[in-house]
């Protein structure tokens, strides 16, 4: 028995950023304006799982938090902890929870030293046998980027003032948090050198056009031949939440896909799926109720206005007049 190999569509985006050519670029593009300061030969993976103890009112409090992605930085040594985290919608309290992990990321950085200090006996007595660290002793920084994949325009808070009122007296003594927030539907302002990250982007775009939906005729008209990697289909639909898109990917492990063949296929999938979900709600309540129940169906698919209207013609040997009444009928 085959079993057929399921993702989320957190882990497939999680899976195409772990790539370090785009997780580079991606960051080269956001950080610094397309230059290539981030070279993918000095990224590797970092362990994503962050843990501590606290104390609150004598009480001991277990905090753990998983990143979705979190990469070390440098030529040599380790200079800086890169992270990214997938959001598929608004976090109203996005920089207190960015501001946690980051925390927890420069605290396990602090027990690590203290734990070598310790068990080299290499602390001396009064502050560096409190803190556990000598004046010499320095963290590595984080930088976290909050990739944002949703289709609305983000208008959650970006730093950790704007979920505060601050009293004007004491608003020059209260720290700020600012978060890094990246709009995946403005990735078409963006000059990527990864040829996937190009393609990622681009089709993103087309998804979240000015009407909000995706029409295959015209994709194909400016992108007739357009073929990209596997990977980078699983992760557009793991963006738009397309989980047919994810499947069909999957399916097709390790190969080129050509766009237009594949959207076609699934957009005629979807439609098969919807004309028999309409037929059977609607067949015991008459034609009429039929044809209204299929063009809802077809309608919850985010399918074209022209691909819903070519298909009642073939079902229902409709005209257009009559096919523009049922329209009309259940706006």
């Amino acid at each position: 028995m085959v079993t057929q190999k399921v993702l989320s569509p957190d882990a497939v985006l999680k899976g195409y950023w772990r790539n370090n050519d785009r997780f580079a670029d991606l960051f080269n593009q956001i950080f610094f304006n397309g230059e290539e300061i981030i070279l993918p030969e000095d990224l590797s993976d970092a362990a994503t799982d962050e843990a501590d103890m606290l104390l609150a009112d004598k009480t001991v409090i277990a905090v753990s938090r998983l990143r979705d992605l979190l990469k070390h930085y440098g030529p040599d040594v380790v200079l800086a902890l890169f992270n990214i985290e997938n959001q598929m919608s608004i976090h109203y309290a996005m920089p207190v929870r960015t501001m946690q992990n980051d925390a927890l990321d420069y605290t396990r950085q602090c027990k690590m030293i203290e734990q070598e200090h310790r068990r080299r006996n290499e602390l001396g007595a009064g502050a560096e046998f409190l803190s556990g660290m000598t004046s010499d002793d320095r963290i590595l920084p984080v930088l976290s980027l909050i990739i944002y994949y949703g289709e609305e325009p983000w208008h959650g808070p970006e730093n950790l003032w704007d979920i505060m009122d601050i009293p004007e007296v004491i608003k020059p003594f209260i720290n700020d948090y600012h978060i890094h927030v990246f709009q995946v539907r403005d990735g078409s302002r963006y000059s990527f050198r990864n040829q996937d990250n190009k393609d990622f982007f681009m089709l993103i775009s087309e998804f979240y056009n000015q009407e909000g939906r995706f029409t295959i005729s015209e994709f194909s008209e400016k992108h007739p031949d357009m073929t990209i990697y596997w990977e980078t289909a699983a992760a557009v639909g793991a963006a738009t939440g397309t989980t047919k898109l994810i499947k069909y990917a999957l399916k097709n492990e390790g190969k080129r896909l050509n766009m237009c063949t594949a959207l076609q296929g699934l957009i005629d999938e979807g439609v098969s799926q919807g004309l028999s979900q309409g037929l059977s709600q609607g067949r015991k309540e008459g034609r009429d109720e039929t044809i209204i129940k299929t063009v809802r169906m077809l309608r919850k698919m985010n399918l074209s206005p022209y691909t819903i209207s070519t298909n009642l013609k073939d079902s229902f040997q409709l005209s257009d007049d009559e096919i523009q009444k049922y329209f009309a009928e259940i706006k």
